[in-house]
């Protein structure tokens, strides 16, 4: 994935076929995970935290469930149209942050999964298919994630 151009608030980025394939595929593992309550405070006694939080809460399913239905327009035909070595897409600048907002999810979510390891260097067992799915999900996303804030070159 390649980054070709941007002009205002719309970004062009090319991709082979792979690259293509892959991250239409991850879009669909969003949400990878199921929601997780969020805290406001764990030390908060104040009797209408629980209320914040459950407010808190419902945004944030709300905000996933809207995210879900974006994903699936990010990698429309429209989108993600064929060129003659792979695909071009093109970001809106809203676009581009719902990206990057379902691709940090991906990859929050299948660290959680992995027990939220301090660091990734620890070799994953060959017999965990689940573990190394996520491990894989994880560095993909993070892939598409480099990509698009203009760090990669290739």
């Amino acid at each position: 994935m390649k980054q070709v151009g941007q002009k205002g608030q719309i970004w062009q980025y090319t991709l082979n076929p792979v690259e293509a394939d892959m991250l239409a595929s991850l879009l669909k593992q969003f949400p990878l995970t199921s929601d997780f309550p969020a805290k406001i405070s764990k030390s908060d006694t104040d009797p209408k935290s629980a209320e914040r939080e459950k407010l808190l809460n419902e945004s944030l399913a709300e905000h996933r469930k809207e995210l879900k239905k974006r994903a699936v327009n990010l990698v429309t035909s429209e989108k993600l149209r064929p060129i003659e070595n792979g695909r071009m897409l093109t970001l809106s600048a809203e676009e581009r942050e719902n990206m990057l907002q379902i691709l940090n999810d991906i990859r929050i979510g299948a660290w959680r999964a992995l027990g939220k390891p301090e660091t990734m260097e620890s070799p994953i067992a060959k017999d965990s298919t689940p573990a190394q799915a996520y491990h894989h999900l994880m560095n993909l996303a993070g892939y598409f994630v480099h990509h698009l804030v203009g760090q990669g070159s290739d």
